[in-house]
This record gives structure tokens, sequence and C-alpha cells, in this order.
């Protein structure tokens, strides 16, 4: 007979996973470390994923399917211009990182892993995605038709998570993230893009 999963139980994990890398980094992340936090048996974490990278993997597959959801909803909105749809996902990812700086952070290091990649059927649809994003960009005039759909996945996906998060640190002591940051970051975008 199947253990029931209890979801509760599931959510104080994931949050617990997302604290602790955070806190210590992926590598120094221990299931023992997670399932302290999360309240839960280690016996529990290994019943419920088959380890670590395991865990990690749900979780970053969960967020970039939900960013190709985010950026799908976005486009079908406006099938005229991309600069709606890049300011509207900027704008989330800041609402985002104010909202949720642990979440926001997790995600950042997860990006900048190479341990993390994702599966070919996301690499299939984000290629397709990007492609409808681009064939607007440039019906537009928005979009060069010089610009690789790699570029334009890393200038949509990729540079406001960084751009966010390198402010975050706040190394030159004169700014902090605030939604004041979404028009500047999409005018800097949409002119790499032209």
């Amino acid at each position: 007979m199947a253990r029931k999963i209890d979801e509760d139980k599931i959510l104080r994990i994931k949050e617990a996973t997302k604290q602790v890398i955070v806190e210590k980094g992926i590598e120094a992340t221990t299931i023992a470390m997670i399932a302290k936090k999360a309240n839960v048996s280690g016996g529990y974490l290994y019943r419920t994923y088959a380890g670590k990278q395991d865990l990690i993997n749900e979780l970053y597959f969960d967020k970039v399917n939900s960013l190709f959801k985010e950026l799908e909803f976005l486009l079908a909105l406006n099938q005229t211009s991309v600069k709606p749809l890049i300011e509207s996902f900027i704008q989330n990812r800041v609402i985002y990182f104010l909202n949720e700086p642990i979440a926001s952070k997790f995600f950042y290091q997860l990006l900048h892993n190479d341990n993390f990649l994702t599966t070919d059927e996301i690499k299939t649809a984000n290629l397709k995605l990007m492609e409808r994003i681009k064939k607007i960009g440039i019906e537009a005039g928005e979009i060069s038709s010089t610009i690789t759909t790699y570029q334009l996945h890393y200038h949509i996906l990729v540079y406001p998570v960084d751009y966010i998060n390198f402010t975050r640190k706040n190394i030159f002591g004169e700014h902090e993230v605030t939604i004041n940051d979404v028009k500047s970051i999409t005018e800097n975008i949409l002119k790499i893009l032209k």
C-alpha cells in the first residue's frame, strides 16, 4: 500500500530547500539540513525524493515551466508588440523578488549552476515560444532579424533576473531594487534587441 503524501510537509520541504540553499549554497546543502529546517525526518524526505538533486530539479522545473506559461499568457494578450510582454514579465520578476526574496534568490542560484539543465521537452517548447516572440518583434520593428533565439531567451528570461540580483547586492551602495526599475530594464532590453 502506497503511503499518503502529506502536502503540508511537501510544501515545508520545498520552502526549507529554498531557504537552506540561499543561506548555505547548493553544494553545501544536505538533505539533513533541509529535513531539519522543514521539521521532517530525513527518512520522510528520502521516501518522497530520490535525493537532494531530485528535490531541487523538481523546484527548478516547476519554476521554469511557470515562467514559460507566464510568457505564453502574456503573448496571448498581445500579438502585435513585444514591449508589453517584456515590460509585464519584468514587472512580475521585480514584484516576485520584492514579495518572495528567498525564492527569487534560490532561482537565481539555480539559473547559474551547471547542474540544472532543462529537459528536451522544455527546450523545444521554449524554442517555439521564443521564435513566436521574435516573429512578432520583427514585424513590430522592435527586434532585429539578426537577434538569435538564444539571445532573445537570455535577454527576456535571464537578464532581468541577473539585473535584479546584481542590484540586490547593492555593491555600489547606490541602488535598491524597486518597481521603478521595470521601465529602465525594459528599455535596456528593447535597445539590445533592436
